[in-house]
């Protein structure tokens, strides 16, 4: 009895200094939808009202992907970005129950929400004030391995000082879940505007430029401490599209 008491107050005690480091932290919230097969169409029209209603303010607004490759083909992402804690002391009952009343019912599966704090150190060339959405997304999830989490977040920190020397034309955010999942589940997002501009030529190869930044032989040893530190099928890739009509500021 004492042990699980102890237990459970070091849990709290972790979640309160948890709350007080992250009150400044940048958070993220996504859901994802299957529509009905017959009812797209209105499921779209839904959506894109809904968000014209309660969704034109910045502090408020929302986009959406659709999932075009993979097993999820068809699936609908969205995303609300640059959150931080006390939005999620605001109200927003009204437009639950409007989703609930006017969007639901074209719904065949969904997921709940999902938080991410987004790591700053895995990000590039994004400015959460100014950053707009990007016509594709690439987006990788990890589960990676609970002792090994800081030779992953090595390499995908190294890995992000490559993209500014190289000056890759993409965005990059990296994500770790908070709420909704695992803590040990993370997401990165590369963000891109046409697929011909996405890979751009160097001189060098990738090995090359970081042995030179990290030193010899980094590449070898950081990539196989990144391989390690992923679970069995740890890595799955697949590519959204945005959709335009469905999301704040751009619908026409």
């Amino acid at each position: 009895m004492k042990k699980q008491l102890l237990i459970i107050l070091t849990f709290c005690l972790s979640t309160v200094v948890f709350g007080q480091r992250n009150s400044k932290q940048e958070y993220w919230n996504t859901w994802r939808f299957t529509p009905k097969t017959d009812m797209v169409k209105k499921f779209e029209s839904a959506v894109a009202l809904k968000t014209k209603t309660f969704n034109s303010s910045p502090e408020l607004g929302i986009f959406t992907y659709k999932v075009i490759t993979g097993p999820n083909s068809g699936i609908y992402e969205r995303v609300e970005a640059n959150k931080k804690p006390a939005d999620y002391d605001v109200d927003r009952s009204v437009e639950g129950a409007y989703w609930d009343k006017n969007v639901a019912k074209y719904i065949a599966n969904e997921q709940g929400q999902k938080r991410w704090q987004r790591l700053k150190n895995g990000s590039y060339n994004f400015d959460p004030e100014t950053g707009t959405p990007s016509k594709y997304i690439s987006r990788t999830v990890y589960d990676v391995k609970a002792d090994k989490i800081m030779h992953f977040r090595r390499f995908m920190s190294r890995i992000t000082e490559i993209l500014t020397l190289r000056e890759m034309d993409v965005n990059v955010l990296l994500f770790r879940l908070v709420s909704g999942g695992s803590r040990n589940q993370f997401v990165r997002v590369v963000g891109f505007s046409s697929y011909e501009r996405m890979m751009k030529s160097s001189e060098t190869t990738w090995e090359e430029d970081y042995n030179k930044l990290f030193g010899w032989g980094s590449w070898s040893e950081d990539i196989a401490n990144f391989d390690a530190s992923l679970e069995m099928y740890g890595e799955k890739v697949e590519t959204l599209q945005l959709m335009p009509a469905l999301s704040s500021g751009m619908m026409n």
